[in-house]
C-alpha cells in the first residue's frame, strides 16, 4: 500500500485494535527460541533436511515454550502433529 493518509489510518487501527485481542496468545522470539532455532537449523543441515526461515522461527518458538507444532514437516527431531498424513 502506498504511503499516505489511508495507510497511516489503517496502520494505527491495526496496531491499536488487534494486539489487545491477542496479547495473551502472542509468543515472542526470545533468547530461548533463538537457541532452539540455531540447534534446529544445525540438526536439519546435518540430516540433509531443509527448513525455511519462517518455519524455523515458528518451530523454535514452539519448542522454547514446550508446545507441539502442527505441520507436515518432521524435521530435526521436532515434536509435531502431522494432520496431513494418514
Amino acid at each position: 500500500m502506498p504511503s499516505g493518509k489511508r495507510q497511516t489510518i489503517l496502520r494505527g487501527r491495526l496496531e491499536g485494535e488487534v494486539p489487545p485481542h491477542f496479547s495473551e496468545r502472542i509468543l515472542s522470539f526470545d533468547l530461548a527460541a533463538s537457541q532452539f532455532y540455531s540447534e534446529l537449523k544445525a540438526r536439519a543441515r546435518v540430516s540433509g533436511e531443509a527448513i525455511g526461515t519462517a518455519d524455523g522461527y515458528i518451530a523454535a518458538t514452539a519448542a522454547a515454550n514446550a508446545l507441539v507444532v502442527a505441520s507436515p514437516l518432521e524435521a530435526a527431531g521436532l515434536k509435531v502433529i502431522n494432520s496431513w498424513s494418514r
